[in-house]
């Protein structure tokens, strides 16, 4: 279970990522399109939430990790795409102090973080009490390996790769700080690094294969969740990875 979790997790992580890369930066008419039919892919995901959570199955599992970043990518489209943001959408002036920069970074985003909560949370409920946490699970991964990425882009990495975001949201690049590591990326990679090891020791006592298998699956997803706080740590090279996606990033109009 745990490599056929392994090939599941980087295959769907690998391509859902670069099909977002792609997706961002298409130009202006072609991202409504491209959204509303993500909308309505993780509208039919969540509709099947409560189905999913209630089949325990091998087949099921990994139906519903899919099924988990689908609606991820919903939540990450409508805020790089800037659908829902928040009410800040300017660069930081220079002059603001290490509170103020902090309160307006949170102003750019803060919208689509109480979007995020809501939706995280609708999931939880529907999927409570039933066998199949794995759409859950994997959101609450992907929900706090995004916060920790946040927190640790706002106090310091030494490398982001800010080509990455389209045009419409560099400003938010102002408040980011580039060039050294704080002390908190590296202990939450050190912490993130230990949760994702009892992930991985959960599964291997699991009783039920699916159980061990929706362990495995989010045990990797957090695997690669630490990757990318490595990568922020240490330039690698990442982008050889999504080179296929990057033939459309150009400036959109």
């Amino acid at each position: 279970m745990i490599w056929l979790a392994l090939v599941v997790a980087v295959l769907l992580w690998w391509l859902m990522t670069g099909l977002a890369l792609m997706s961002v930066h298409q130009p202006h008419a072609l991202r409504r399109p491209i959204f509303v039919l993500v909308s309505l892919l993780a509208l039919t995901a969540l509709f099947g939430v409560e189905m999913n959570a209630a089949r325990h199955t091998t087949f099921a599992t990994i139906a519903g990790f899919a099924m988990g970043l689908v609606i991820w990518a919903w939540l990450e489209l409508s805020y790089l795409m800037g659908y829902i943001t928040g009410p800040i959408k300017r660069p930081a002036a220079a002059s603001m102090s290490s509170p103020q920069r902090f309160y307006n970074a949170l102003g750019t985003t803060i919208y689509h973080e109480f979007l995020v909560v809501g939706v995280v949370g609708i999931v939880c409920i529907l999927g409570a009490g039933l066998p199949n946490p794995t759409i859950q699970n994997t959101l609450a991964v992907l929900w706090l390996m995004r916060w920790s990425t946040k927190l640790n882009l706002f106090f310091g990495v030494r490398h982001f790769n800010s080509q990455w975001l389209p045009d419409n949201m560099r400003y938010i690049t102002s408040y980011l700080k580039a060039g050294k590591n704080s002390w908190f990326i590296i202990f939450s990679t050190m912490f993130a690094s230990y949760c994702t090891y009892l992930l991985f020791s959960f599964g291997q006592i699991a009783v039920e294969p699916a159980s061990a298998l929706s362990l495995f699956l989010v045990g990797w997803l957090a695997v690669l969740a630490v990757l990318e706080h490595c990568f922020l740590m240490v330039p690698m090279g990442e982008t050889a990875l999504w080179r296929w996606a990057q033939v459309n990033t150009r400036k959109s109009p």
